[in-house]
């Protein structure tokens, strides 16, 4: 099953099409990229976009081996400023490719942390989930079940709480994805394209439209 990263990124000048197969660095290598159309599948889709896809080699570094070569795809989305990794092998650290990449392409183009997702917007797109089966959030610097907070009601929590981790479940077609959040980092692990697809573009309508 592929596993599907989420960030945000910014870019003033050169496209991700731009980006020639035989550029690289030490740790990376992209290989191809092209452009398509985004195709809504879910209802009130605010995007009208491209999507740059590519597909990239990373060289994970080991201090114990030579190391090895992971086979990853990669797309930007010029509308919500999406960039997602995709991934179908575990990797020591997810951020170690995005700083890779992030190195790689023009200094135009800005890679950022996280998602700078407003925590309403956030609370909005969990709402949309067929299955909750985990949302922690910060109260008084801990965190804690979002129903666990002593002395305010669950429906008070909601919309008004930073979350800092969320497990939840999504049903698509005949399909079950599952959508992990972890302190302004989004994960997809869905079996299809089309499901993945799906998501990301319930994921934008309800956090990025606005942003």
């Amino acid at each position: 099953m592929a596993v599907a990263n989420l960030r945000r990124a910014d870019t003033a000048g050169p496209t991700w099409e731009g980006l020639l197969p035989e550029t690289s660095t030490e740790n990376l290598s992209i290989e191809f990229v092209e452009s398509e159309p985004a195709e809504p599948l879910c209802e009130n889709y605010p995007f009208d976009q491209q999507i740059h896809k590519g597909t990239a080699i990373y060289k994970e570094p080991s201090q114990y081996t030579s190391g090895r070569n992971i086979s990853l795809d990669f797309e930007f989305r010029d509308g919500s400023n999406l960039l997602i990794i995709e991934l179908k092998t575990d990797v020591t650290s997810i951020d170690s490719i995005y700083s890779s990449l992030a190195d790689i392409v023009p200094t135009e183009i800005t890679i950022y942390r996280n998602l700078h997702a407003a925590e309403d917007s956030l609370w909005d797109f969990f709402s949309q989930a067929d299955r909750i089966l985990k949302i922690h959030v910060l109260d008084n610097g801990f965190e804690v079940p979002y129903q666990e907070i002593e002395g305010v009601d669950k429906e008070d929590v909601i919309g008004n709480y930073a979350i800092e981790t969320a497990t939840v479940g999504f049903q698509y077609q005949d399909e079950s994805i599952l959508v992990k959040y972890d302190q302004g980092k989004l994960q997809i692990e869905a079996s299809s394209e089309e499901g993945r697809e799906y998501i990301i573009q319930v994921f934008e309508r309800e956090v990025l439209a606005d942003s």
